[in-house]
């Protein structure tokens, strides 16, 4: 299928250079939307949808919001919020502006680590694009189910 003018300019805000230094696919080949779609089949096997990832992100997000640059634990999770000035666009062209800011997540049970931004959490929701395999904040939609929604290992193994 022929790509629009649009949809060429769309994808090159996905390379290096452009919105960020590194861009948002690292090696992956695929086309964004073959990504989308493999990202989609994980989460449909497992029971979820992008919003309920999304949602869960924003919850270490505005937990983290309350000691910017200090970790705040809650339970078997610790989380750091670092805030960097500026906004970032949404490589798909639509507003808002996101904030920078990068959020650790530990699950200090599991001993497992995410990072991530506001605009991960965005592409999510809207998108249902977690980035490119190799990407520097790519985030595999089964490992952060398990690590941030214990729940759905409980339930997969009942």
């Amino acid at each position: 299928m022929k790509q629009t003018i649009q949809e060429k300019l769309i994808e090159k805000n996905f390379k290096p250079g452009i919105i960020t230094k590194d861009g948002f696919l690292g090696n992956d080949e695929r086309h964004i939307h073959d990504i989308i779609r493999a990202d989609d089949m994980t989460l449909s096997r497992l029971g979820l949808t992008r919003a309920q990832i999304a949602d869960r992100l924003q919850f270490f997000i505005e937990l983290g919001k309350k000691a910017v640059d200090n970790e705040v634990v809650s339970g078997d999770f610790s989380v750091h919020l670092q805030w960097s000035r500026g906004m970032l666009p949404c490589p798909f062209g639509e507003p808002p502006l996101h904030y920078k800011m990068i959020v650790t997540v530990t699950n200090n049970k599991q001993n497992q680590m995410i990072r991530y931004s506001q605009l991960n959490v965005h592409m999510i929701r809207e998108h249902g694009f977690f980035l490119g395999m190799g990407s520097t904040f790519r985030l595999e939609p089964e490992a952060i189910a398990r690590m941030l929604m214990p729940e759905i290992e409980n339930q997969q193994s009942t």
